[in-house]
């Protein structure tokens, strides 16, 4: 195999883009090559220290180093001007830490007689700030309703195979039919992949959790891989869910109904048996106010109840019929006691 092709699939497997062949393929390199299990090791101490890159840097990083590689040798029996086996690595490191946030850059470095760039047209953004909802369509005639909290990428135009975007938030997703044209949405834990259906993805990115409920048709979820290790593509069907746990790498899935899962399109918002430290977190999303607990007892209280197009005053008012607790809704913010005493006062 080429040395393109191992730094293409690792670069892939690193940033959760690979494919299921992609992974087969690279499993099979890494336990028939130690040399390649070495290299990728090193990659992936790279990659976990790529915080602070950028676009530019690694191109910049991988020209400087390439241009070494292919300066002439001229070797003598006392000093060799060879880069050594760690500069080779260090290369493929700096190939492979290429960063799939913000606009989508993918590079692909041909040291042989071709070289060639492929790079994705340059991806839209669209962000819903706490708060906002709204609706958009894609070149492909694909809806999407995105909740508050929500930023989606896409490109202009779809092409090639595929129709690719990447989700952090929560989205409903009406997708065109297309059969030669799968629909994939990338988020930072998984993949979701359908060729034509209805369907509700949560993924923000400060919850420890995926969720997709189907409403109509077919989905493949694929979790984003642990190194090393493959992971089952988990298909879903009409009214199930799935929850993928990142800290345990479980997925579960169970019956659910999937107008409710969506209800927040129409401005619904359903709680069954959940916590007040997850019901704040919808309300904060919803409204925009900060929801700040004053008693960590009052995060655990259990709570149930359905609302439509209701203002946050009367959530909390309804809410605190059935279990008893006290709240302060300011201008910015929202204060929330387990009621055993008065709220004080937020010195601003």
């Amino acid at each position: 195999m080429s040395n393109n092709r191992f730094l293409e699939l690792i670069s892939r497997k690193l940033s959760g883009e690979a494919t299921t062949e992609e992974l087969g393929e690279i499993e099979e390199i890494l336990s028939a090559d130690a040399e390649a299990s070495a290299r990728f090791k090193l990659l992936h101490q790279y990659w976990n220290q790529r915080t602070n890159a950028n676009q530019l840097s690694v191109e910049e990083a991988f020209e400087k180093l390439k241009a070494k590689l292919d300066a002439p040798i001229n070797e003598t029996p006392e000093k060799s001007n060879r880069p050594d086996k760690n500069l080779l690595f260090g290369v493929a490191a700096a190939a492979s830490v290429i960063l799939i946030t913000g606009s989508l850059l993918f590079i692909k470095k041909n040291t042989g007689k071709d070289e060639s760039t492929v790079q994705q047209s340059a991806l839209i953004e669209k962000k819903n700030i706490k708060g906002v909802k709204s609706t958009m369509a894609l070149p492909d005639g694909t809806k999407i309703w995105l909740n508050a909290d929500t930023k989606i990428q896409y490109p202009k135009k779809f092409s090639g195979s595929t129709r690719e975007v990447y989700l952090s938030g929560e989205a409903f997703f009406e997708v065109a039919k297309n059969p030669g044209k799968p629909f994939i949405i990338h988020l930072a834990n998984g993949t979701v992949k359908v060729l034509g259906t209805s369907f509700n993805i949560r993924a923000y990115e400060n919850e420890k959790f995926i969720e997709t409920s189907v409403a109509t048709g077919k989905v493949a979820f694929i979790p984003k891989p642990a190194i090393g290790r493959k992971q089952d593509t988990v298909f879903l069907t009409g009214d199930k869910k799935l929850r993928y746990l990142f800290t345990k790498e479980q997925a579960i899935v169970e019956s659910t109904i999937s107008k409710e899962d969506m209800a927040w399109i129409g401005g619904k918002l359903v709680f069954r048996g959940m916590s007040f430290d997850e019901i704040g977190v919808e309300l904060e999303r919803t409204f925009g106010k900060k929801i700040v607990f004053l008693s960590e007892s009052a995060r655990q209280f259990r709570l149930t109840g359905s609302f439509q197009n209701n203002s946050l005053e009367e959530i909390l008012f309804y809410l605190s019929k059935s279990t008893e607790f006290s709240y302060k809704i300011n201008n910015e913010e929202v204060l929330i006691s387990d009621g055993s005493k008065e709220l004080p006062q937020r010195v601003p």
